[in-house]
């Protein structure tokens, strides 16, 4: 028997299967990577083109949970996620495994958009809020988690076990959000509505405050997606395994963590583009104390770990911000397709840069990626310095239109 409304854990539990499809399998890149004799472009895609298809997918799950339902997409996503994981486990070709991968990462994108969407049509603004804050504390577990034991079961039991991991989870997903998350849709179209998408996309286009804001997510949020590809590489040339990275990369989550809870405190009080401003700075010098880890004397997986912490931390303190100024930096009836959008633009900017260091060489020379990162820090920090300043122009001059009238 279903209740009246959705369950918070069971939504979260499905927020989480996307960064979960990525954390769980990033420790054992290199043990697919000589299990297929792959090239590391080649095995980069088992995490680009995952996360490509979240980002594809989330502009097509919406317009069609308008027509069939809300509980009918989640549920059809959890499907495809624990479908993609049984099916990469079998150890088919290697062209077969990716594509099992972008299956898995559509239904992700499925996983990551509907939970927000059914807690506000359920609770009210007001009372999603609070709930809203459960789903993302709740979330952030699982990264930790999935970081942690993803090395341990790869190197003790197997890479494809990890995959069989995924399929149980996406059938946890599947289960609970069957038994405990109703429809909350309350009128559904009978037809897909692309057009207002793209209509409400060109006008975020137009909108220079939240382009810079977007950028500094995007930018910060590619940040993490691309270290899951070639952070690996790195520990084991410092002497780390699967495991070991596996713990030490998953700090990294645990300084998001914290670094949220500095947010939710401090940041009204600083004022958000100020802690972002700050947060963005933090994580430049994260960056540049990762290069310690090329001094021999310096060179061990704890040197990198403590510079991947801080990193986290800082990513904590700008991540929650920047999303509220960008979609407060737009007109009410926007405020979904802007979360689309960020959410997209996060994905697929992880995709590209992961991609990119891995490229260029980043995998094997350490330092490469660094400065690729190093950067894209600073534009971040120009980004969110000018997303500042236009957000304090606009409201200078809303002031004096209602002054005026």
């Amino acid at each position: 028997m279903q209740s009246k409304n959705p369950s918070v854990i069971a939504l979260s539990t499905a927020s989480a299967a996307s960064v979960t499809g990525l954390a769980f399998i990033s420790p054992i890149i290199i043990l697919i990577k000589d299990h297929y004799d792959v090239s590391s472009n080649e095995v980069q895609l088992t995490i680009s083109i995952y996360l490509m298809a979240i980002c594809i997918s989330q502009i097509f799950w919406g317009p069609l949970s308008d027509l069939i339902g809300r509980r009918k997409v989640l549920i059809i996503g959890a499907g495809l996620f624990s479908l993609g994981g049984i099916l990469a486990s079998l150890n088919l070709a290697f062209e077969v495994f990716v594509f099992f991968r972008f299956l898995q990462g559509i239904g992700a994108a499925a996983c990551l958009s509907m939970p927000r969407v059914m807690l506000t049509e359920s609770y009210g603004v007001k009372k999603a809020a609070a709930k809203m804050s459960t789903l993302l504390a709740f979330m952030a577990i699982f990264p930790i988690l999935s970081a942690a034991f993803g090395g341990y079961i790869g190197e003790n039991y197997g890479w494809q076990i990890n995959f069989f991991t995924l399929f149980i989870f996406g059938g946890i997903v599947f289960s609970l959000n069957y038994v405990y998350s109703p429809e909350t849709i309350k009128n559904k179209y009978k037809r897909l509505n692309f057009r207002t998408t793209f209509l409400d996309f060109r006008y975020l286009f137009g909108q220079i405050p939240f382009l810079y804001f977007a950028g500094v997510s995007s930018i910060q949020a590619a940040f993490f997606f691309s270290m899951a590809g070639f952070m690996p590489y790195q520990f084991e040339r410092l002497g780390a395994s699967p495991t070991e990275f596996g713990l030490w990369f998953s700090l990294t989550s645990i300084g998001y963590i914290i670094g949220n809870i500095v947010s939710n405190r401090y940041s009204s009080w600083l004022g958000l583009e100020r802690f972002s401003l700050l947060g963005c700075s933090w994580c430049l010098l994260s960056i540049a104390l990762m290069f310690l880890s090329e001094i021999p004397l310096m060179s061990s997986p704890l040197t990198l770990a403590s510079a991947c912490f801080m990193f986290g931390l800082g990513n904590g303190l700008i991540l929650a911000n920047v999303l509220v100024l960008a979609l407060s930096s737009v007109k009410q009836k926007g405020v979904a397709s802007a979360s689309g959008l960020l959410g997209a633009m996060q994905m697929l900017c992880g995709a590209i840069l992961g991609s990119l260091i891995v490229f260029i060489g980043g995998d094997s020379e350490f330092w490469l990626a660094l400065v690729v990162l190093f950067i894209l820090s600073i534009i971040s920090i120009l980004c969110c310095y000018r997303g500042g300043l236009w957000s304090k122009i606009l409201r200078s001059k809303c002031q004096l239109v209602c002054n005026g009238n």
